[in-house]
């Protein structure tokens, strides 16, 4: 009989970390205590499990966060450095670790490990395949299923939208929509989170009961443009949500827009995400399964003026992330303000499934947090990017944090320090007051947070042996 656990990975594309239906202690720490979703699944998942709330993307931008979750490195080590680079099979991913010791691997949606080809293929390419996937239908993301449509090689969401007649209407949309925030013309069941969301429970209804599996479930959402149907859109009109910290006055009508399509958009993913948790548990499979929800980065939304990712701000790299594994000797209801990364779930999917985590892998296993039998895993966060302004040379950044203190640093600039626990939007720079302060974490920064803490590296011995 399987003694393994399966996987069920719900991930987004864009959801920055203090938009979520967190306990309000936890709002009221984040700055965010007037923020009111309704995430029924997702908050169900964070009372029976662990919710992380000092959860870092390694790299603020889609591919290179999701070649490290793969890879279980970080961004410098992942090869993957922009958007417009392809996964390299050859790197050993913890797909292909687990498809080895017996899992079945597969998923649907954007998984964006092809994205520098811009060809999904039918979506089992051959990149997924190189990698160990067992099956799986990688499609576009929104302005992905664009450009393959100008290029005659539409994907399989843009194939989905031709069926339904709705493709030229969604090319035409998108192509002029820019900052709008108008309902799309597409219907709700052509709308990509809900496709995706369908596609997911028909991976469900088809997932094997001789074998564990793991399943990734990856959405298009809350990534802009921003993009609602007519119900979303309608549902959240009467509603209000703050504005960006720091936000220009004359932008606060469209920013206040913005973030209730922002809303809209996440609250209907956790909508879809109930009824694939649904369909699982019709299946019986449920009680077998850990469920796991993040986010490749997150989104500025108006703070400091700004929209976006690919930034160091704390709208751009704070990311959420629940673990429910209240079946697998996993505590319950819990919320940790300890440092973690994107790309420690490559660990944690091993640690659990009892293979090796390679040695030269820079992820932590966040199974002894998630069980409570260490405190921290890792004494600082990293984040890092090289970037490409439209004029002048290639420029990067890197930013540590502690979960009480951040530092951000960019090459040719000075240093830049916030106290996150009194200054969650990083309106105040510190690091004149604080000189003691910008040394320790420029250390941490330089050691790329490399020293785990001493309880792991016991853990992780005891496992070895």
């Amino acid at each position: 009989m399987e003694t393994r656990p399966n996987f069920l990975l719900f991930f987004s594309d864009q959801h920055r970390g203090d938009w979520m239906p967190y306990p309000a202690d936890v709002k009221r720490q984040m700055g965010v205590e007037k923020l009111d979703l309704k995430m029924p699944a997702i908050r169900s998942l964070m009372d029976r499990g662990v919710c992380f709330t000092c959860g870092v993307s390694p790299a603020p931008v889609c591919a290179p966060a999701r070649a490290c979750l793969a890879s279980g490195r970080r961004y410098r080590n992942c090869r993957v450095y922009q958007n417009n680079v392809n996964y390299d099979p050859a790197l050993p991913s913890f797909y292909g670790l687990l498809q080895k010791s017996g899992y079945y691997v597969t998923g649907a949606g954007k998984f964006d490990l092809n994205k520098g080809d811009l060809d999904w293929g039918n979506g089992f390419h051959d990149t997924l395949r190189r990698m160990g996937f067992s099956d799986a239908l990688d499609s576009e993301g929104k302005m992905d299923a664009v450009w393959a449509v100008l290029m005659n090689e539409p994907g399989p969401y843009g194939k989905m939208l031709e069926q339904h007649g709705c493709l030229k209407a969604y090319v035409e949309d998108m192509l002029h929509r820019g900052r709008g925030t108008d309902p799309a013309p597409v219907p709700p069941e052509c709308y990509a989170d809900n496709w995706i969301g369908q596609e997911g429970r028909d991976l469900i209804a088809r997932l094997p009961q001789d074998s564990p599996w793991f399943l990734q479930l990856n959405f298009s959402g809350p990534h802009d443009p921003w993009d609602v149907t007519e119900e979303m859109h309608a549902a959240v009109q009467a509603r209000s949500f703050p504005a960006g910290a720091g936000c220009p006055e004359e932008e606060r009508a469209h920013n206040l827009a913005v973030r209730k399509n922002y809303a809209a958009m996440i609250e209907n993913i956790d909508s879809q995400i109930g009824r694939c948790l649904e369909a699982l548990q019709a299946r019986g499979m449920l009680e077998n399964t850990i469920v796991i929800y993040a986010a490749d980065h997150g989104e500025l939304m108006g703070d400091h003026g700004l929209y976006g990712k690919s930034r160091p701000e704390q709208g751009a790299i704070h990311i959420p992330l629940v673990i429910d594994a209240s079946r697998w000797n996993g505590k319950q209801g819990l919320c940790l303000h300890t440092p973690v990364e994107l790309q420690d779930l490559a660990a944690t999917f091993l640690d659990y499934a009892g293979v090796a985590v390679p040695e030269n892998w820079e992820s932590c296993s966040l199974r002894p947090l998630v069980e409570g039998t260490v405190g921290s895993v890792r004494p600082f966060a990293v984040s890092e990017l090289i970037t490409r302004p439209r004029k002048g040379p290639l420029a990067s950044f890197g930013c540590v944090t502690d979960g009480e203190w951040k530092l951000i640093l960019r090459p040719g600039e000075e240093d830049r320090l916030y106290h996150l626990t009194e200054d969650p939007f990083e309106q105040k720079d510190l690091a004149r007051y604080f000189p003691g302060q910008v040394e320790r974490l420029r250390q941490g920064f330089d050691d790329r947070g490399g020293r785990k803490h001493p309880a792991l590296l016991q853990y992780t011995q005891a496992f070895h042996n």
